[in-house]
């Protein structure tokens, strides 16, 4: 097997943003975005695994996290939509990938999906709303949700 070369100027994913959309809407002025999927492991250890242990995967799961800047702006996925779908029991469309920023200062900006990458879909429901004060001007919340069924791989499409 050949040794591999890296090139960090031109093998790194440095264009596009990985982003939570909930609902078709990106979560408005979030600062991070964090998918996790785990599998738990059944131990399938038995007198004929000899010194080793044994284990078969068995249920998956996945959650989503996101820190995000408050914001009066309606219409948006912001704190207030986050927390009133917690306090209902909502179950949430959501998708995870790249979006890319397109317009200007002056237009304002929007953010499409790259679907020339792969992303992630599912349902989701908000566990956690933590709303913080800081010092700065700048408030904060932190947002997080676990999957409802399966998380869906979204193949990328090649552009064309």
């Amino acid at each position: 097997m050949a040794e591999a070369i890296y090139k960090p100027n031109s093998d790194l994913e440095l264009d596009g943003k990985l982003m939570i959309s909930v609902g078709g809407q990106l979560i408005a002025f979030g600062t991070s975005a964090k998918l996790t999927v785990n599998t738990d492991m059944l131990d399938t250890t038995n007198m004929m695994s000899g010194d080793w242990k044994d284990e078969a995967p068995g249920t998956k799961s996945f959650a989503v996290t996101s820190e995000a800047l408050l914001t009066r702006k309606t219409e948006t996925t912001s704190a207030e939509s986050l927390l009133h779908s917690q306090l209902t029991d909502a179950q949430l469309d959501f998708v995870f990938g790249e979006f890319n920023r397109t317009g200007d200062e002056t237009a304002g900006y929007s953010y499409p999906l790259d679907t020339t990458k792969t992303s992630y879909t599912g349902k989701i429901r908000i566990t956690s709303m933590e709303l913080t004060g800081e010092t700065t001007k700048l408030k904060k919340y932190t947002m997080s949700a676990n999957g409802c069924g399966p998380l869906t791989e979204v193949p990328a499409v090649p552009a064309g």
